[in-house]
């Protein structure tokens, strides 16, 4: 199950790299028409925008699979281990409701936004794809936390 979850959040990490590269051409293009022809692309913002959504939560759970978030833990090192393993269990606790309650939210949201159909100003690209990509990425990392959760509660009983 582990290692098909993974792999599902790998793919996902390759279409955010997929993305991140299309957004780099069209900021690279966006320069060189200021630049050169001074007619730049009226829309090259907001499309990065969107672009952007999809980058950081098609990535967010990948990286708390590899591990990569940043954590400070300067007063935890000094912990034993099993009063450490307490700590990080409460935090994956933590981190399990909070991007549970947002995939929540942001499922709410695009249904909302899918219904009164916003889009956004200039190119009128429907805002509520991102919104569910919001969601998406969030019971992503949710599912990631709840797994880590439940080694953080195996080394707490068995230590």
């Amino acid at each position: 199950m582990e290692k098909a979850f993974f792999w599902f959040n790998r793919q996902a990490s390759n279409v955010a790299m997929v993305v991140l590269m299309a957004m780099g051409l069209l900021v690279v293009v966006d320069v060189i028409l200021r630049r050169f022809f001074n007619s730049p692309l009226s829309w090259t913002f907001e499309v990065i925008e969107v672009m952007l959504t999809v980058v950081v939560f098609f990535t967010i759970a990948y990286c708390a699979v590899r591990r990569g978030h940043i954590s400070v833990d300067v007063l935890v090192s000094k912990l034993p281990p099993k009063a450490k393993a307490i700590v990080e269990t409460f935090g994956c606790f933590l981190g399990v409701m909070l991007f549970g309650f947002m995939a929540w939210c942001s499922i709410i949201s695009g249904i909302d936004e899918l219904a009164a159909h916003r889009v956004t100003g200039i190119v009128h690209i429907p805002i509520y794809p991102f919104i569910f990509v919001v969601a998406f990425g969030s019971i992503l990392l949710a599912l990631v936390l709840l797994a880590q959760l439940f080694h953080s509660v195996n080394r707490v009983v068995h230590k």
